[in-house]
């Protein structure tokens, strides 16, 4: 085990001492392990221990205080919801909810939620359904955390007319010299610019309401009962903030509908799955009972806002230099944005199919 991890997991209430810890999961922002630890009788404990990426979140005190108020509003639920599980999270010996170290790198430490699966990439409707029915029980239980409003960890994390602001600055900087390479990209954003700001004015017009939403509802941040493929937990809670549920809806979609991975070099292998959506629109509709039908109105339209912004970001992140998500060869956010770009231009060729699928699955539901 790397010494510095030691050090680090010296400072929480641990059991038993630390005999491994290996890199975890596949997330882009965070660095994750999983650490075994074992008593003197030979009883070991599973933990995940993560580094928040201080660079993202500016202000990680405020993302731990979130977290902590989510899964204590979660954890009183428990007896209503026998089949949810609920992260724990194990403070340091001084009872903090995180640690900083001397050279300024935020931790934290959880149980490891043990005997449960993910998927990076699912082509079956029924987990599709599940992990819809599972992030709308998570926005159900926590439609009534007590105030105070929870903080915005990060500002402007879901404003679309930002991101696109923020995508022309990048490409008027051009501080890479990236900026040719891309124009094409750049026009495909550009003729549909008059579209990002539509959720945010009904928001506005007070036609759609703020919710308690989890803001990163990619399908790897849903565990499932390897046995009964039960959504049992969602995980990932570092974007919980208020926002719309509609955008928790959309990227669901952006990350079950495609038929490809999110790196796709070949944007021709990039297709959308119409039964997919259905299933994840049944799914969330048969347990999003809080929604009014503004919000109902704009399911498909939430499914392709979230991969077009989504995509955007990818495009802005190469912009400026690959600094936000974590790359592994040189032109990879770039291949991201074309699997996104290509989803979106397959939702615009599916768009009335998408709105039958929303009006049929609302009515099997009574809405």
């Amino acid at each position: 085990m790397e010494k510095k991890i030691e050090e680090i997991l010296a400072s929480f209430a641990v059991k038993g001492t630390p005999v491994e810890a290996k890199p975890y999961g596949s997330g882009h922002i965070n660095d994750t392990y999983r650490v075994t630890t074992e008593e003197p009788d030979g009883t070991r404990h599973l933990y995940t221990l993560q580094r928040i990426n201080h660079a993202v979140f500016r202000k990680p005190q405020q993302v731990m205080d979130n977290i902590e108020r989510t899964l204590a509003h979660l954890g009183s639920k428990a007896a209503q919801y026998p089949d949810v599980k609920v992260l724990s999270l194990v403070h340091t010996r001084e009872q903090r909810n995180c640690m900083r170290t001397f050279s300024g790198k935020w931790w934290r430490l959880y149980d490891f939620i043990d005997g449960v699966e993910s998927y990076d990439n699912v082509r079956d409707p029924d987990i599709a359904f599940e992990a819809a029915r599972g992030f709308a029980q998570f926005q159900n239980m926590m439609a009534d955390l007590p105030a105070p409003r929870l903080y915005e960890t990060i500002p402007y994390f879901h404003h679309t007319p930002m991101r696109y602001a923020t995508l022309e600055e990048a490409a008027y900087q051009d501080i890479r010299n990236r900026a040719d390479e891309v124009a094409e990209e750049l026009e495909f954003v550009r003729q549909r610019r008059h579209l990002v700001a539509h959720l945010l004015n009904r928001y506005l017009r007070g036609q759609i309401p703020e919710r308690i939403t989890h803001n990163d509802t990619k399908i790897n941040n849903a565990l499932f009962d390897p046995t009964t493929k039960r959504c049992v937990a969602v995980v990932d809670l570092d974007t919980v903030m208020p926002g719309l549920a509609l955008y928790d809806f959309g990227d669901l979609c952006r990350t079950t509908c495609s038929t490809a991975d999110e790196s796709e070099p070949d944007p021709d292998n990039v297709h959308f799955d119409i039964s997919m959506f259905e299933a994840v629109t049944a799914g969330y509709l048969d347990t999003a009972r809080f929604l009014v039908p503004a919000e109902i109105q704009e399911l498909a339209f939430s499914a392709w806002l979230l991969p077009f912004m989504v995509g955007i970001r990818f495009l802005t992140d190469y912009l400026q230099g690959d600094t936000y998500f974590k790359t592994h060869y040189p032109k990879q956010n770039v291949d991201r944005c074309h699997t996104q770009f290509r989803l979106v231009q397959c939702m615009e060729d599916a768009r009335e199919e998408m709105q039958a699928v929303v009006q049929r699955c609302a009515r099997a539901v009574g809405r």
